[in-house]
């Protein structure tokens, strides 16, 4: 059955282009409060995190685990959906793989989820996809993580992701990466999508054009070798707000762009918003993806989230295993 999932965290930076920001800090009190009004009971729910491996092209040390404490918001059918980024100045598959296995660790012990290798490697700096050796250690992660899953029989889903319109020539490239063997073995293949945010799209358009990124998602992910059976997560979605960005824009488009997805018959297995709350209200659009101001306030578009997923899953089973 298809689950729904959240980003919880706060950074404190520019979310497009990491500009340091002087951001409220997380709540976790207040943030599961949030999430659990979203969450139908009886029905398992995603938490997606980040941890980031190797340092940023500038000599940073590891950027924090956002959120920091993963655990505080688990429980209750809430499941990590922990993504080990791969951020290294210099190849280093060895490396990147104990890093995974530690992830996959770390979620068994936290009752199952899912454990991304690499986040966006499509896109380049500040992204993945501009680290050295990227692919190869994303392929390492791969096979570090189905290894530890099975050593520990643990129930964690394994997984990777790109972002926008999916490109055949990377698909092909991070496909030839894996190899066969790891492709079929994968538990889902994640997108990365933000129509209308980067790229305006009329708002009667928005349909169509969703329909189209998930389509084309799935043919060329199917082209390389990724099993038609195998599920697609959208593992971010959102659309900000500023002054020109209007709250009940981000409203509609959100219920837009969640109905087209889940009526694509694509095979979604999991629907996860970018994100709960603004990293900072009084900043650009960039800093304001959340469903709540940074003052925990709910914007229009966290009842219309709420009252889509109520609607999207009460026909369904309660979830006994989101992993």
């Amino acid at each position: 059955m298809m689950i729904f999932g959240i980003w919880p965290g706060v950074v404190s930076a520019d979310l497009v282009e990491f500009q340091p920001l002087d951001c409220p800090p997380e709540d976790p009190r207040r943030a599961v409060q949030a999430i659990e009004q979203l969450q139908m009971e009886g029905h398992g729910f995603l938490i997606r995190c980040y941890r980031h491996f190797g340092r940023q092209s500038d000599g940073r040390v590891d950027d924090p685990a956002t959120p920091h404490d993963p655990r505080a918001y688990l429980g209750q059918g809430r499941r990590a959906d922990l993504v080990a980024c791969y951020q290294s100045s210099s190849p280093d598959p060895d490396g990147f793989a104990q890093f995974v296995r530690r992830a996959v660790r770390d979620v068994a012990e936290w009752g199952g989820g899912n454990v991304q290798v690499g986040e966006e490697p499509n896109v380049p700096a500040p992204l993945d996809g501009g680290s050295p050796g990227c692919l190869e250690a994303i392929a390492a992660g791969v096979d570090a993580a189905l290894d530890e899953r099975a050593r520990l029989a643990a129930p964690v889903r394994i997984g990777v992701n790109s972002a926008g319109l999916a490109d055949p020539t990377f698909w092909r490239r991070l496909a030839d990466a894996l190899g066969e063997r790891r492709l079929r073995e994968l538990d889902y293949v994640g997108l990365d999508m933000f129509p209308d945010v980067f790229r305006p799209i009329p708002e009667e358009q928005l349909e169509s054009a969703v329909r189209f990124l998930v389509s084309t998602f799935r043919r060329v992910t199917s082209e390389v070798g990724v099993p038609a059976q195998t599920p697609i997560h959208i593992t971010e979605t959102g659309w900000p707000t500023d002054d020109e960005r209007d709250e009940e824009t981000q409203a509609r488009v959100l219920v837009t762009v969640a109905e087209a997805v889940l009526d694509a018959d694509a095979n979604i297995g999991a629907y996860e918003f970018f994100g709960l709350r603004d990293g900072l209200s009084s900043s650009t659009w960039r800093s304001r993806f959340g469903m709540l101001r940074d003052d925990y306030t709910p914007k229009p578009g966290f009842y219309v989230v709420r009252d889509l997923i109520v609607s999207r899953v009460t026909t369904s089973p309660p979830c006994d295993d989101a992993a």
